[in-house]
C-alpha cells in the first residue's frame, strides 16, 4: 500500500512538473507585469538592495543581476552598482512575483536613479504599431501607450515584444490606457 501511494505521489509530481515546464515554454504568452516602487535605499548587502517607499514606508528586497539595468534618470547612462550608496533615491522596477517575506525578494530588472520628476521610465514591450512618423509601443502591463517619433529614436521600428525601453515625456493623457509622446528614449540591450 504504501508503495503505491509512493508511486501515485511520484507519479503526481511529474506530470505537474511536466505541465509547468510545458506551460513556460509556450510561444506568444503575456508577458510578466512590472512592479514600481519609487524610495530611498535603506540597505545594501552584496547583491542585494532594500528600498522603502517615500510615501507608504512599504519595503522590497531587490536582488540586483548581471543583467539588472542601472541607469541615471536624467540621461539614461549607465551607473556601477558600487556607486549606489544607502539615502539614495531612485525607482525600482522588479519582478511581480516574490518571497512572502519581510520585506518580500524580487528580481530587479531595473533602478532609475533620481527623484523621480523628470526621470526616464522603464518598460517591456508588449505590442509595436507602426504609426506616420514613428511606432507606438504598449507597455507589458498593458496601462500605457508610448509614441515614439522617428526623430526621437531611429530604432524604435526595430522594437519588439519582450525588449525593454526607457522613455522620458512631458504629460500623460489620462486615457485608459494612459497615452504620451516621448521625447526622449532609449531602446536597453
Amino acid at each position: 500500500m504504501l508503495k503505491k501511494i509512493k508511486f501515485l505521489l511520484l507519479t503526481a509530481m511529474c506530470l505537474i512538473f511536466s505541465t509547468t515546464m510545458a506551460f513556460a515554454a509556450t510561444p506568444g504568452q503575456a508577458l510578466d507585469s512590472v512592479m514600481r516602487m519609487h524610495g530611498t535605499i535603506t540597505e545594501i548587502n552584496d547583491d542585494m538592495i532594500t528600498i522603502q517607499d517615500t510615501q507608504s514606508n512599504q519595503s522590497v528586497a531587490l536582488i540586483v543581476r548581471w543583467d539588472t539595468e542601472i541607469l541615471n534618470g536624467r540621461n539614461g547612462e549607465d551607473v556601477d552598482l558600487n556607486r549606489l550608496h544607502v539615502g539614495d533615491e531612485l525607482t525600482a522596477y522588479y519582478s511581480p512575483i516574490s518571497t512572502r517575506s519581510l520585506p518580500p525578494q524580487s528580481k530587479a530588472y531595473a533602478l532609475v536613479m533620481g527623484n523621480g520628476e523628470h526621470d526616464a521610465i522603464y518598460m517591456k514591450v508588449n505590442e509595436v504599431e507602426k504609426v506616420k512618423d514613428g511606432v507606438r509601443i504598449l507597455n507589458s502591463n498593458n496601462d500605457v501607450y508610448i509614441t515614439i517619433p522617428k526623430t526621437v529614436e531611429d530604432d524604435a521600428n526595430e522594437l519588439k515584444k519582450g525588449d525593454a525601453i526607457l522613455v522620458w515625456y512631458d504629460f500623460m493623457a489620462l486615457s485608459m490606457p494612459g497615452q504620451a509622446t516621448a521625447t526622449k528614449a532609449k531602446i536597453l540591450d
